[in-house]
């Protein structure tokens, strides 16, 4: 897990937290969000454990990108967190079925295998730097 470049109490747009249990897909996705956001800083984790820490750490991330089911965050009781977050969030590992009630909440997904360029579409509508 890296450290964010700065620190607010309130939702960091330039904060991305990316969540895969394998490092080279977190490092993969990585880059790609720093091709698009040279300054964003980027919070890697392995599970929702260590979301759960890094949130209860005041840290605010303004995006999330899980490879979590709808009904895995829910077990993991980060569903109402994300929901009331703030952050624009991105599921990897969606089960069949779950896409009408992510849509529902505002939330993205990507099916895998995605490609960057598929990761890049839909990060882009919140490129706009302030």
């Amino acid at each position: 897990m890296t450290v964010p470049r700065f620190y607010e109490e309130h939702v960091m747009q330039h904060t991305v937290l990316i969540q895969d249990p394998d490092a080279l897909i977190r490092i993969d996705l990585a880059q790609t969000v720093l091709d698009l956001w040279p300054d964003a800083s980027v919070i890697l984790c392995k599970d929702a454990q260590q979301i759960a820490q890094t949130v209860a750490g005041g840290v605010r991330p303004g995006v999330l990108i899980l490879r979590q089911s709808l009904r895995g965050l829910r077990g993991a009781n980060l569903a109402d967190w994300a929901a009331a977050s703030g952050a624009r969030v991105i599921l990897t590992g969606v089960d069949d079925g779950e896409a009408p009630s992510i849509a529902s909440l505002g939330w993205s997904t990507l099916d895998m295998p995605f490609s960057a360029a598929h990761l890049r579409r839909v990060l882009q509508p919140g490129c706009n730097d302030r």
